[in-house]
């Protein structure tokens, strides 16, 4: 989980988020960047993990502790977050550490900036599944046409799972179109 405080070095983990497109990730005030960059670092498959929070070793951090190190341009950053060396960003990231079951119940309570889910075990094959919900497929599939777009058609469709997404998503598709087009005969 870190580089140089001992305790997040010797912590591995499975990082996630709270939700699909999480808001205090896509329109942070702190870390306006975030999103953008977060998104050039992962892929566009949205996967689900089936966790317990009374049992399994799941926990939320404030990410904003590390980023508030990592970036160049402090202003509008609040002071929690600003720290000299990425040392002290990691050690006060994990001190923020809570869990789950904890987070979910009193969210507003804690504050975090940019809530992060750690999985500090491994989690099983059969937890794991891919969403019925793939907001970053349906934006690269608007923003892209051509070629392109139909080679992504064509993989996204070798995957029954992403399929039956896909079939649910054209037809949601010819639904705005057909709206659409009433509308504008109306």
């Amino acid at each position: 989980m870190g580089r140089e405080d001992t305790e997040a070095w010797e912590t591995g983990a499975v990082f996630a988020l709270l939700e699909p497109l999480p808001d205090n990730w896509v329109k942070n005030k702190d870390f306006r960047e975030i999103w953008d960059y977060l998104r050039n670092d992962m892929g566009t498959l949205l996967l689900e993990l089936d966790v317990d929070p009374e049992k399994d070793k799941v926990f939320v951090v404030d990410r904003g502790h590390i980023e508030g190190f990592l970036y160049d341009d402090k202003k509008g950053i609040p002071k929690r977050y600003l720290h000299s060396t990425r040392k002290e960003g990691e050690r006060v990231y994990m001190e923020s550490k809570v869990s789950l079951k904890d987070y979910l119940s009193r969210a507003e309570e804690f504050g975090y900036s940019m809530p992060e889910v750690i999985i500090s075990e491994d989690v099983p094959l059969e937890r794991i599944r891919i969403s019925e919900q793939q907001p970053l497929l349906e934006e690269e599939l608007k923003e892209y046409g051509g070629e392109y777009r139909r080679r992504r058609i064509r993989d996204i469709r070798e995957i029954p799972e992403l399929a039956r997404w896909y079939k649910q998503y054209e037809g949601k598709l010819r639904e705005m179109e057909e709206g659409g087009g009433e509308a504008r005969r109306r």
